[in-house]
């Protein structure tokens, strides 16, 4: 078998050969290409006589392909895509790194209260950049995220005291969790003791550490934990049962509060926390 070199081959003239097989005509396609008929044929009397084989016929239709012709032709297209895929392909790799990447670590109940009423302003203000929003990390990995560059910014809920010499730390605000119900399926006084909330389901989000719920457990015969506060929220406005709610976003989700006596409420508090020579984190601050 004959070695072929492919290097021998102007790549120009298979584009050439695929525009004059595509329109049938010499004219159409030098016109088609912004140059002269005769470069044109020219161009393909040199791609047959390098590849040895005759591409093109005449019949009163005009330029009709052979048999090798059709093979260059299907062979071409294939190519011809995958051309263009290639350069398509290249540009976005090219766009996506020249954007900067905003790494935000968020639960979703925080997600719905901070960044979903800031998404259109942070498009705005952020044109050129891509959000990335992660799952909320635990407060020992904060250190280690915002050092290893995974995320730029870090929000979550902790303890009132919580403080973390090797990042800066913001409070965004703070939650106080309160016994809360729908008045659609509950009709309670304004306020109870401990024994007159024991007879009702309890649904509140699974603690661990100086927050944690398990006085609950040993007060109340039924209880449902939930993973974050978003399900302990569904749960509560379908009236699956009293749930341990912040008392600051009760009236947005039309919930109301019952006071309970003896009871005091267990304290969360929102934080960012960031590098301060992570200029990304600043900028998402700032418009959250």
């Amino acid at each position: 078998m004959e070695k072929i070199n492919i290097l021998n081959y102007n790549y120009d003239a298979i584009k050439y050969f695929i525009s004059v097989a595509n329109h049938g005509s010499l004219s159409r396609a030098a016109r088609s290409l912004g140059i002269s008929q005769s470069a044109l044929s020219q161009s393909m009397k040199n791609l047959e006589q390098s590849l040895g084989v005759v591409l093109f016929s005449r019949n009163t239709r005009g330029i009709i392909l052979t048999e090798e012709g059709r093979v260059l032709y299907d062979n071409a297209m294939a190519g011809d895509e995958c051309f263009k895929n290639a350069i398509i392909e290249t540009l976005r790799l090219k766009n996506f790194n020249s954007k900067k990447h905003c790494k935000i670590s968020i639960s979703s109940s925080l997600a719905s209260l901070f960044l979903s009423p800031a998404i259109r302003k942070l498009q705005e203000k952020l044109p050129n950049s891509n959000l990335e929003i992660y799952r909320e990390i635990k407060e020992s990995e904060v250190v280690e995220k915002l050092q290893s560059e995974e995320v730029d910014l870090v929000i979550l809920k902790a303890n009132a005291d919580f403080d973390i010499k090797e990042v800066a730390v913001k409070r965004l605000c703070v939650f106080n969790y309160v016994f809360a119900y729908n008045p659609n399926f509950f009709n309670l006084p304004q306020q109870v003791t401990l024994q007159q909330l024991a007879k009702h389901c309890i649904v509140m989000k699974q603690r661990t550490g100086r927050n944690d719920n398990s006085w609950i457990k040993f007060s109340f015969d039924k209880f449902i934990e939930c993973r974050n506060d978003n399900q302990c929220l569904e749960l509560i406005k379908n009236g699956a049962g009293i749930g341990v709610y912040p008392k600051e976003l009760l009236e947005k989700e039309n919930l109301k509060m019952l006071m309970v006596e003896n009871f005091v409420p267990t304290k969360r508090v929102v934080y960012a926390c960031f590098l301060s020579s992570n200029e990304n984190a600043k900028r998402l601050l700032k418009l959250l």
